[in-house]
This record gives C-alpha cells, sequence and structure tokens, in this order.
C-alpha cells in the first residue's frame, strides 16, 4: 500500500495523533470536587441548570433560561499553534416585562443557584417603572442534541498535518506563482452549548467556524507597483479544514484552493494594468461584483431589517433603522426593486450562522424580508416578535453564554435572477462603472453611506482606466429601488461578515451570499479631493 505524506500525518505519528485533541483544563462540579468537562451531553449537566431555573423560581421569575457554552480556539500559523479554551453559564430571567441576567465561568450547583438569583434581583431592580405588559412569543418546548456537520473537523486532525498543509500552499504559491505571501493561517473554532428553560427545553448542540486568512503579494509590476490580494474565498464560515481541502464548495468556490489563487492571481495582474486616471464626478450605472453585493445587502437591509434597531431598542448602541414603523410598513412599504427578493434562514450549510437551536431555544425557520421589492418580515426573537404578535425567526444569539443574547443577522440571500454573470454585465455597460471588493462606511440609521473599493471606469462594455481615489455614495432608500440587474444563480458567492451590537459591544459572524449586480445612477465622487 502507497503511503503519501498526508497519510504518514494523519495516522503514522502518534505524537502528531496524541496532540490532535488537547486535554482540556476546563472543571465543573458535579459533587464533592472539581472534575473536567469530558462531554456537552453529560446527563448531568441538565441537574446543574435545574439548579438556576428553581433559583429563578423561587425568586420571583415568570420564566427563565440557562446557557452553558464551552468555546474552544485553535489558531494555526507556519511555526506554531495557539490552542485556547473558556467556559461560562448564563441565567436569564423574565420578571414584570423585564430582563435580569448574571453569568460567570464557574460551573458548580452552588454557583447555578447564586446566579438564578442574582438574575432575579437585577430583573426587579430593572423594573423601575410600572409592570409591562410585553408577553414573549409562545415557543415549543425542545429537547435533544445537535452537531454541525462538517466534512473535516479540525481538531480531529493532527496539527502538524494541517500546519504541513498551509506551508506546502505557501511554498507552492512562491514557488509556482512566483508571489509574496506575507499573511498565512487559520483560525477553527469549536462551541459546545447546553439550553434549557422553564418552558421544559433541554437541548445541546455543536457549531464550528473556520476562518482563513491568506495575503498574497505580487512582485513589482512595470508601473511600479507592488499590489497585495487577500484570498476571497477564506472567509469565516460554518465548516471545517474542508474549506481548503475541498475541490470545491457550494457558492464558495467553484474549483481547489489552488485554482482559485491563481484565478485571483490573474485577475489582480489584469486590474492593475489598466491606467491610473482621474475620477470623473457624476452619477453612473455600476455594476458590482458579488461580494460588493454582499455588503451592501449586510450593512442596508441586513441591519435595517433587525426588529430591535426598527423600534429603537438599539438607539444607543448599534443604530436604528429607516424602518421606523415596522407596522405601518409590513406588506407596503418599497424598499426596492421588483428585482429584489432577500431571505434569511439560520440552516444554511456552511453558514456562519447556522444551528438547530437559537440561544432561546426556538428552532428558526425561513424568512423573507423582502418580496419583490416589498417590505415583508423583520428578523425577530421572542420578545421582538411579542412586539408584532408573531412567532420568533430564532435570531437569538450571543458569542457565548457569558453575554445575553441579543437578535442578530442570520444567514441572508440576496435571491439571484437570470442576469448572468459579473463579466456579461459589465460587457452590457456602454458608458459606466464597476466595482469591486468594496469597503462600506453606513451611518447610524443603515441608510447613508460610502463605499470605497477597486473602481474602474467602462466604456461599450470593457475596463479603460482604474481609479484609486474614486468612491460611490448611496442612500440605502434610493439605491435598491435602482436595481437594474441581478445574476443568475451559479454566480451567486457567500461571506461570512462580522458585526458589533449591544454595549458592551458584542461581536457576530453570520453569512451573507449574493449574486453580482447593475444598480443604475450611482453617484461617483473624487474621496482623495481636498475642499
Amino acid at each position: 500500500m502507497s503511503v503519501n505524506r498526508r497519510t504518514f500525518l494523519r495516522s503514522g505519528s502518534a505524537a502528531a495523533t496524541a496532540l490532535a485533541i488537547l486535554p482540556s483544563r476546563l472543571r465543573a462540579q458535579f459533587g464533592a470536587r472539581p472534575e473536567p468537562i469530558a462531554s456537552i451531553q453529560d446527563p448531568r449537566l441538565e441537574d446543574l441548570t435545574a439548579r438556576a431555573l428553581d433559583a429563578a423560581r423561587a425568586a420571583g421569575a415568570v420564566y427563565a433560561d440557562v446557557r452553558l457554552s464551552v468555546t474552544r480556539l485553535r489558531r494555526f500559523l507556519i511555526d506554531r499553534v495557539d490552542d485556547g479554551e473558556a467556559m461560562g453559564v448564563g441565567v436569564r430571567v423574565w420578571v414584570d416585562g423585564y430582563w435580569g441576567f448574571a453569568s460567570s465561568p464557574v460551573w458548580t450547583p452552588d454557583e447555578m443557584a447564586r446566579l438564578g438569583r442574582e438574575a432575579a434581583h437585577q430583573a426587579k431592580v430593572n423594573a423601575t417603572g410600572d409592570p409591562r405588559d410585553m408577553p414573549l412569543a409562545p415557543a415549543t418546548a425542545v429537547r435533544g442534541h445537535w452537531t454541525m456537520p462538517v466534512a473535516e473537523d479540525p481538531f480531529m486532525i493532527s496539527p502538524y498535518e494541517i500546519q504541513d498543509h498551509l506551508a506546502s500552499l505557501q511554498l507552492w504559491i512562491g514557488r509556482v506563482l512566483n508571489l509574496e505571501v506575507p499573511a498565512n493561517n487559520l483560525e477553527a473554532r469549536a462551541q459546545d452549548k447546553v439550553f434549557a428553560s422553564t418552558l421544559g427545553s433541554y437541548c445541546t448542540q455543536r457549531q464550528y467556524l473556520t476562518t482563513g486568512n491568506l495575503v498574497c503579494g505580487l512582485k513589482r509590476l512595470p508601473n511600479g507597483q507592488a499590489p497585495e490580494f487577500v484570498l476571497d474565498c477564506l472567509s469565516s464560515a460554518g465548516l471545517g479544514f474542508e474549506l481548503y481541502t475541498a475541490d470545491h464548495l457550494p457558492r464558495v468556490r467553484d474549483a481547489s484552493l489552488r485554482d482559485e489563487v491563481r484565478r485571483q492571481f490573474e485577475e489582480t495582474k489584469e486590474d492593475y494594468s489598466l491606467p491610473i486616471k482621474p475620477v470623473n464626478v457624476g452619477r453612473y450605472d455600476t455594476a458590482f461584483d458579488a461580494m460588493t453585493m454582499t455588503h451592501l445587502l449586510d450593512q442596508t437591509i441586513g441591519r435595517a431589517t433587525e426588529l430591535d434597531r426598527a423600534l429603537g431598542f438599539e438607539a444607543n448602541a448599534g443604530g436604528t433603522s429607516s424602518l421606523s414603523d415596522p407596522r405601518g410598513m409590513l406588506g407596503h412599504y418599497q424598499v426596492g426593486a421588483s428585482l429584489l427578493t432577500v431571505t434569511g434562514n439560520r440552516s444554511d450549510p456552511g453558514g456562519a450562522s447556522t444551528v438547530k437551536w437559537d440561544d432561546e431555544g426556538v428552532e428558526p425557520d425561513a424568512m423573507t424580508l423582502v418580496k419583490d421589492g416589498v417590505l415583508s418580515d423583520f428578523q425577530t426573537l421572542r420578545e421582538t416578535a411579542g412586539w408584532l404578535n408573531a412567532r420568533s425567526h430564532g435570531c437569538a444569539y450571543a458569542p457565548t453564554a457569558i453575554e445575553a443574547p441579543l437578535q442578530r443577522e442570520p444567514n441572508l440571500l440576496l435571491a439571484p435572477r437570470d442576469g448572468g454573470d459579473y463579466s456579461g454585465m459589465v460587457g452590457q455597460l456602454s458608458d459606466g462603472i464597476t466595482i469591486k471588493r468594496a469597503k462600506l462606511d453606513v451611518d447610524f440609521q443603515a441608510t447613508t453611506g460610502m463605499g470605497t473599493g477597486m473602481v474602474f471606469s467602462v466604456k461599450n462594455g470593457k475596463r479603460v482606466a482604474w481609479h484609486p481615489g474614486a468612491a460611490f455614495l448611496f442612500r440605502a432608500t434610493d439605491l435598491w429601488k435602482a436595481l437594474a440587474h441581478v445574476g443568475s444563480e451559479p454566480h451567486v458567492r457567500r461571506f461570512g461578515l462580522a458585526s458589533g451590537k449591544g454595549e458592551p459591544a458584542q461581536l457576530g459572524i453570520h453569512s451573507i451570499a449574493a449574486p453580482p449586480a447593475v444598480i443604475k445612477g450611482v453617484t461617483l465622487v473624487d474621496a482623495l479631493r481636498k475642499a
């Protein structure tokens, strides 16, 4: 039987295999003394959560839930592997329409009871006015265990094998493509969660998140530039090591990772070979690549349809929304052109926000936020859905049990149409602009913003110049109404995007998928022009 390097690293090295899963340093106390946390499915954990729920009830809670989390991080670099782990418990209670929350990194029966009492006390302190008649949306008791399906669990593979893969990729990039590699690392996260509530729910689940960072630098070009590019297809995803090893991944890349590096290398050379010209300020029909469309969707409609923002409950932290009258706007308000349909889910395979149950124990359902240009729904959790007399869509999330769950974006999709691919859209412009890999700066209401990226002018279907100082301005309420063409399904691309919310801020990562698109009359300005 032939043995290659990968087979040897996977099965032939006992030392490497022993390091694949490090012994946990985390301890929980079920009886007389602390002991290692062997499994999130340990039935004794239900007894621990019951201590918190019983104490919260006894302290006056109408409703209470408990979350336990164990988070393991592993960061791979060429010269080392960094490991980290953390545990937490959070208890949340509902008293007279007000929340109370208490959390700790300690898992003991006494600590669970203390947190239940403390959370109830905090809720009563928060209830400074009259009791609020704010019913939580109904939820069904759930039980069971779920593990996010991944093809290659990065915590079950020898770290040496993953390091070897990264080093081999870097060596190939340098020797075959003659590129420098300023950054080449991978971060894997596995998080186990327990949820229990006074409704009778008790469920456990494991989620994965893998993120790659590969930066390639071109040698100096004839025009004197030495550009770099970040490989697009390694953004955060609910995947394992297959993010690197798979021959293709739906909506992420159509070929192997090496082929994707080669494609982006050729694309970068072509981009930087175009002549640099000053910006002609004006309004242009513009073709946006899929990455830019995901950022536009995320920071406008994605944020604006968070119901807590729309009702002003995030005004002192993450911001508000242009959709300021949810009840009046639902089913009537024209968000964009008839080509615009936006859906959300937490079930997309490989999605960064994919779960079986959210952090309120609700099994998320699919939602259509915008249908043929009309506002159709909002992202909700149990509290916000109660304000609309609706069911929760399962959008509750917190990074760990230490933080209280907030309403966060699910996986979002700009539904594809029949507009073809990005190159075809550029080819249809007689006198326009095309923009790739834009970064956005959006205002408090997720309405007005500016984008910067790779901006090119187009004449008769061909790019003729690059405008490094160009930026585009937009108002979301006008931008989406000018949507003229939306790409087709084979050209949808998905990216993992991060956002902060709450005070203190919590970082959340979700997936946004979109095809390329053409938007008419986009305002182009010179961002480098001095006043």
